[in-house]
């Protein structure tokens, strides 16, 4: 990743944007899980797809809010090693 050599605050802003978005959506997820579980019950979605895509989307929005979180937790590690 040649983009990450020169850390700076924008790019760590934007990475922070990004793990509050991961976890917005995997807070989300949960409520379109618990629609496929009552789906399930009532008989309105008998296979239960909308349960497995809203646990997708759970794990998907766990692994973006760790990504992105990891990364900008780099780059102001960077930020503070240049700084001293």
């Amino acid at each position: 990743m040649p983009r990450m050599k020169n850390p700076t605050w924008p790019k760590a802003f934007a990475f922070i944007g990004l793990t509050v978005m991961g976890l917005a959506l995997a807070y989300y997820s949960t409520s379109i899980s618990t629609a496929g579980v009552a789906g399930v019950h009532l008989g309105t979605d008998p296979n239960g797809d909308v349960f497995t895509m809203g646990s997708a989307f759970l794990l998907v929005g766990i692994a973006m809010a760790a990504v992105f979180g990891f990364l900008a937790l780099s780059l102001i590690r960077a930020m503070g090693r240049r700084a001293a």
